[in-house]
């Protein structure tokens, strides 16, 4: 496979999961975090899943509830019994089949493609429907997320104007911070996923240039590898910290960046930097 078909296959990142115990309060402490959430979205009987996403200018983030134990959600249940949190990154793909191909080939072990679709209300009282295709990889060890692709042949139905605008101006993930006993270890099964992705030594671990995002592996004493945040680029750092101060949510300022802990957003970290 070449280079352009890797791109085309396993791209920089489409969106992360952050896995929730009980959707409304969830919402509510986001909303509170300056984000616009869109409507409840309700996934098929098989998936039993309820979200609310959040959507920036190039990638977006959800927060994921299980409304009913399945066998496709027995891993995000997982999650919710630790806590809760970053569990999941999907990367862009054009062409799921040749993700899934491209993770045969390197010893991996994906799913088979699954399609499946949500309605989205319009102001209008139309609706939309989003579709989606997938292929997820079962778990690998040493990564601290679950990994999958996604496509979107239907991206008007999910970038929608109206949810695009947030009160902290944000405008798209910047970093995953993932804490790892050994991140060369977890940077060597990271690239397995991620053929394009670039590593890099810093002085806390590996990083992970994913294009447009970073995979920030942080060493850490704990042999558990878990993720632990997100940070977020923001056209206005000023209106970012007004925004948090108006939603009475405790925050921090470091070395240019705006701090929330964990506590305060559903297991978390979550960092507010300015848009270079």
């Amino acid at each position: 496979m070449s280079t352009e078909d890797i791109s085309n296959a396993i791209g920089t990142i489409d969106h992360v999961v952050i896995v929730v115990g009980d959707l409304a309060p969830s919402a509510d402490i986001y909303r509170h975090l300056g984000f616009t959430l869109s409507p409840k979205g309700v996934h098929s009987a098989a998936l039993g899943t309820e979200n609310h996403t959040i959507m920036l200018q190039r990638d977006y983030f959800e927060l994921l509830a299980v409304r009913a134990p399945t066998d496709r959600n027995a891993e995000w249940r997982k999650v919710v019994s630790c806590g809760g949190g970053v569990a999941g990154v999907a990367m862009a793909t054009q062409d799921p089949h040749a993700a899934r191909a491209h993770w045969l080939a390197a010893g991996l072990h994906p799913e088979s493609a699954i399609k499946f679709s949500r309605l989205v209300p319009r102001p209008d009282g139309s609706t939309m429907e989003a579709r989606f295709e997938v292929v997820s990889l079962d778990e690998v060890p040493a990564t601290g997320l679950r990994a999958f692709v996604c496509s979107q042949p239907t991206r008007d139905a999910v970038w929608l104007p109206e949810l695009t605008g947030h009160a902290n101006t944000a405008l798209a993930i910047r970093r995953i911070t993932i804490a790892c006993p050994d991140p060369d270890a977890s940077a060597a099964q990271w690239q397995r996923m991620l053929p394009a992705a670039r590593a890099v030594s810093t002085p806390t671990g590996v990083a992970m240039d994913t294009g447009r995002h970073t995979l920030d592996l942080v060493r850490a004493a704990s042999p558990q590898v878990r993720a632990l945040g997100m940070e977020f680029e923001v056209a206005d750092l000023g209106a970012c910290a007004a925004t948090l101060q108006s939603g009475a949510v405790p925050f921090r300022e470091q070395d240019g960046l705006l701090l929330v802990a964990p506590e305060n957003a559903c297991n978390v970290a979550v960092t507010f930097s300015a848009a270079s």
